[in-house]
């Protein structure tokens, strides 16, 4: 049986305070919870400065994990500054085909590789998400690629902070949140005030499995915990049918949370390889 590990997280301004350049006893916490969990496959999000002196912090991470490789997206820069960038991070079990960014259409930017998995005899295309947080519309039109990495006979996975409900997550209470931050998160006026997951809904028509699913995990929360805030399940792992039938387990990582380390809970999915094989 060969197993690998898939962890999206988003580290919270790279793990550093003061908007990324502040002191980094965050990130020194999140290097132990990540080691502590062995991914294969690594998806961090507000990886802000990373890039700076040759992908500096970048490397300090991958080296501390003891990871093989590691691939930074580029961010658009926000309306206040920030890049958000986003890395990809593999051991030294998986084989990089090819890899890249594309900033044009999205918000921060989405990174994505062709990945060779252990055993396997074809490769499995990752797509490494950031998604608009203020805009749905924009959402959906991010994910609109995407839904040819569902067709039969392609292994995919989609994968990062989606800023979109996810399938089976309950209706949130958003009268808790005030006026000037509904409009990232509902549907248009006009229509019921109720959130606006036309991006996971899409993915979901394409074919695309959400990871939590299978294991009765849809209604646990992995982000917006802050006081004043409504918790949601917006840190997904999509699945492509072909993909969906190696996974063997799922599970919210609470710890980062609990710790202080970020606003938003890691997540895992195991998948067992040998299911690939069998199903040719």
């Amino acid at each position: 049986m060969t197993v690998i590990k898939v962890v999206t997280f988003n580290t919270l301004f790279g793990g550093h305070d003061d908007f990324g350049l502040g002191a980094s006893t965050r990130w020194d916490g999140q290097i132990e919870f990540l080691k502590g969990l062995r991914p294969d496959i690594l998806a961090l999000q507000e990886c802000s400065f990373w890039d700076l002196l040759g992908n500096r912090r970048m490397y300090q991470t991958l080296n501390a994990l003891g990871m093989g490789s590691a691939f930074l997206a580029y961010a658009n820069e926000t309306t206040s500054g920030h890049r958000f960038h986003s890395v990809i991070m593999l051991s030294r079990r998986i084989q990089v085909l090819a890899q890249g960014a594309d900033r044009d259409r999205y918000h921060h930017v989405m990174g994505w590789a062709n990945l060779l998995l252990p055993g396997a005899d074809s490769p499995v295309g990752l797509r490494h998400l950031h998604l608009d947080p203020f805009d749905p519309r924009n959402r959906a039109r991010e994910v609109a690629p995407l839904e040819v990495l569902a067709a039969p006979g392609r292994r995919s996975l989609v994968v990062g902070d989606i800023n979109s409900i996810g399938a089976g997550y309950a209706e949130p209470d958003w009268t808790r949140l005030p006026p000037h931050l509904l409009n990232g998160h509902l549907r248009s006026p006009g229509q019921e005030a109720v959130s606006d997951r036309e991006a996971t809904e899409l993915l979901a028509r394409a074919g695309f499995v959400d990871a939590s699913v299978p294991f009765g995990h849809g209604t646990v929360a992995t982000a917006a915990f802050s006081e004043g805030d409504v918790p949601r399940r917006q840190d997904l792992v999509l699945q492509s049918p072909d993909m969906a039938i190696a996974q063997v387990s799922y599970q919210v990582h609470m710890e980062p949370v609990y710790k202080g380390l970020s606003d938003h809970a890691a997540v895992s999915v195991d998948y067992d390889l040998s299911h690939l094989v069998q199903a040719v």
